[in-house]
Formats: structure tokens, sequence, C-alpha cells
């Protein structure tokens, strides 16, 4: 089972390299704002919970099986991002706009696939460390921010529309005013947190796919604010604040 791990982790890392050179030259992902409405489609809020819920349930389900103390540590901070995610993100979403279920469908995929792979490595094949090391003091610091700049940057973005309102709004105040996607640069910092923490090739993985997939995203998000909106901020970048 440890090998089939790592494989699926080396996959991942594959797939987070052709991911990125997909979005990065011109395929756009069909959700949200580039959305296609058609009739095979979920409401949001059940998509997006039936969608994440494997990475939540599976790792959960092995934190009770698994018998690695450190890895368990690693288990319970992935899954304080998930009960967001699962819990309470999806019913704040406002959007009306149907989900396609080939986009379900791939969510629920990836979110087995890795809750599988995180989940498994953590409860059995995590090293054991007796004693937390600068290391672990860093990664818990980008963690926790990262999760806090994603928390508040989305609570901005739920802000902008009234209940019943509809169309997009350009986000201003915090860290908007520097890029336009400081949620997705929230979670990347997340998970680049994680992977300090746990130091393992699963967690490493993850984080790289967070990156290639969330990364080429924000530049289309940045792209469609300035065509959509001639006053949009001009020293705005998209992602990392000052830099891209």
């Amino acid at each position: 089972m440890r090998e089939l791990i790592l494989t699926m982790a080396w996959l991942m890392i594959i797939s987070a390299v052709l991911v990125f050179l997909a979005l990065q030259f011109g395929l756009t992902a069909g959700y949200g704002r580039y959305t296609n409405v058609s009739r095979f489609g979920l409401n949001p809020k059940l998509a997006w919970f039936i969608q994440e819920a494997p990475s939540f349930f599976i790792p959960l389900y092995c934190l009770f099986i698994g018998t690695n103390y450190t890895g368990h540590h690693l288990t319970r901070l992935f899954l304080i991002h998930y009960i967001n995610r699962v819990f309470v993100f999806p019913f704040r979403i406002r959007s009306t706009t149907t989900s396609p279920l080939y986009i379900m469908a791939s969510a629920v995929f990836f979110c087995t696939y890795n809750g599988f792979m995180q989940g498994v490595w953590n409860s059995f094949y995590q090293e054991e460390e007796p004693a937390l090391t600068a290391r672990h003091y860093i990664g818990s610091a980008l963690y926790f921010y990262g999760m806090y700049i994603n928390h508040k940057a989305d609570k901005i973005l739920f802000n902008l529309r009234a209940p019943g309102e509809t169309g997009y709004k350009i986000p201003s105040g915090w860290l908007y005013e520097h890029i336009s996607c400081p949620n997705y640069f929230g979670e990347i910092v997340e998970w680049t947190g994680y992977a300090i923490i746990a130091w393992n090739l699963p967690a490493l993985a993850f984080a790289i796919f967070t990156a290639s997939n969330i990364g080429p995203r924000a530049l289309s998000h940045h792209a469609w604010y300035k065509e959509k909106f001639p006053e949009y901020p001009p020293h705005r970048k998209a992602l990392i604040p000052f830099l891209l």
C-alpha cells in the first residue's frame, strides 16, 4: 500500500504539470463565472457539498482506523480546512448558476483520490516525530495564516452581493487592493504550510497541484476583471502582491 500511495503522489505531480500547461495555454475551467449553463447540472450548493465531501469523510475514517500519532495530527489539520469547505462554504454560495455534472464528477474524483492518499499516508506511513522543530512552527504559521487569508477573502466576496442580487462587482479593501484573488493566494499559502509540516511526498503533491490549478485560474480572473471593468485598478496584480 505504501508504494501505491507514493505512485499516486507522483501521478498527481505529473497531472499538476499537465493541468498547469492546459490552463496556461488556452483551456478555461468550466465552473463559476466560466460556466456554460446546461440543463445537465446541479444546484451549486449541493454540487459543492457532494464534490468536496470525500476530502472530509475519507480522512476522517482513516483517523479512526490508523495508528500513527504524528499522522493523526496532520489529518486533524487537513480536516479543519475541509470542515469549512464541506459544511460552511457551500451554504454561503449565492450563485444560482447550475454546476455542470462533468465538473462535479471530476471534482469528486480528485477529492476521493486526494482524500484517500492523504488519509492513508497520514494514518499508516507518516514518519513519527517525537518533538516539534522549527519546520513545524514555520509550516503551522503558513498554514493558519493562509487559512485566515482564504476565509477573509471569501467573506469579502460573499458580501459584495446583497441577498437576491446577481452580477459581478469589483472587490475592494484589504488584500483586494493589491491582488485580484487573495482567496487563491491564501489557499496556496495554506497547503504550502501543510506540506512543510508534513514533509512527505503526498502532501507536497497536493500543494503542487493546488498551485498549478488555481494559479492559472487567478490569472484568468484578473484578465476577466480587466476586460469586464475598464475602471479596474491598473496597479492590482493577479495572485501575489507586487509581483504577479
